[in-house]
């Protein structure tokens, strides 16, 4: 596959980068794939390897604040909207410069807060989508599944009114480094509480990027996805796009309590026994295997009702 890297960007200037892969001069259609908060691409590029292999583009791109993008220049534009945005930005650059036609054929994977990304994405250009797969991610309220709802409305309450957003992201960047420092004791820690199932290798990735992250674009990310979401967008009766989500039963972020309420919004819908928030890295080939159902089931629903 020819591959097509770059930076373009944002609203504010904040150079976005992407990496796209064309397979070849028949390509058909794009999957943007969406990262979660603190996380660069590490954990989707299995599932964008494969997307290449059947003879789709990939794309991957880094959120302001993380992996090879700059940090933000305007705080103010660190959102899933905002995101969304860069994510286009990048879609069409790509699309120009590798003469790929996009039009009615975009597919999106997201992981964890991507989601609510990819559905802003959705918002913006719904008639150019084809599919959205969902793994281990949540359309709204991203802390509830961690300290319940009253819990995340005192939590993000103290963060902005009390303590201030710029003192905040001091402490968050101090807890950053330290796990960034001694990943290994983090990593143990969050296997004994049950965050995590896979293995340090499997993970090391995460922790490493920990050091690049921007903390304070965590913590607007996290203030952003506490108080907004994109129910709206999967609630839409009127979507023409097919929506897959595959959560786990173990995962912090989006437990069980919460998920059961978006099955009915869903077109596919699975929990996966055992499965964290690291499910990609614990159980990838579960998942991979489930994402390729989805391709296939959104791919037959597009040529019922083309038939019709």
């Amino acid at each position: 596959a020819r591959e097509f890297p770059g930076r373009v960007p944002g609203e504010d200037g904040t150079l976005i980068a992407y990496r796209g892969r064309r397979p070849g001069a028949r390509a058909s259609g794009v999957t943007v794939f969406v990262n979660g908060l603190s996380n660069e691409n590490f954990q989707l590029v299995r599932l964008a390897d494969e997307c290449v292999a059947r003879g789709r583009c990939a794309l991957e791109f880094d959120f302001r604040g993380h992996g090879c993008s700059e940090n933000p220049r305007d705080y103010a534009l660190v959102s899933a909207k905002a995101f969304a945005k860069d994510a286009w930005a990048c879609v069409d650059e790509f699309c120009s410069r590798s003469g790929v036609e996009r039009e009615r054929d975009v597919d999106l994977v997201s992981y964890s807060y991507g989601t609510q990304v990819a559905l802003e994405m959705i918002r913006c250009r719904p008639a150019v989508i084809r599919c959205h797969v969902s793994l281990l991610g949540t359309p709204e309220r991203i802390l509830d599944g961690l300290v319940g709802r009253r819990g995340a409305d005192v939590v993000v309450s103290i963060a902005k009114r009390v303590v201030g957003l710029k003192a905040t992201s001091a402490v968050v960047g101090a807890s950053l480094r330290f796990a960034a420092t001694f990943p290994r004791f983090v990593w143990a820690l969050s296997r004994v509480l049950g965050y995590l199932k896979s293995s340090y290798a499997a993970f090391a990735p995460f922790f490493a990027h920990l050091s690049r992250l921007d903390a304070e674009c965590w913590v607007h990310c996290v203030v952003d996805g506490h108080e907004n979401g994109a129910m709206d967008v999967l609630k839409d009766a009127n979507r023409t796009w097919y929506c897959g989500m595959i959560e786990g039963d173990c995962d912090f972020a989006a437990p069980r309590r919460v998920v059961r309420s978006w099955e009915r919004y869903c077109d596919f819908f699975v929990i996966l026994p055992g499965v964290a928030h690291d499910g990609l890295r614990s159980h990838g080939d579960e998942i991979a295997a489930l994402v390729r159902d989805v391709f296939e089931r959104a791919v037959a629903s597009k040529a019922s009702s083309s038939n019709m």
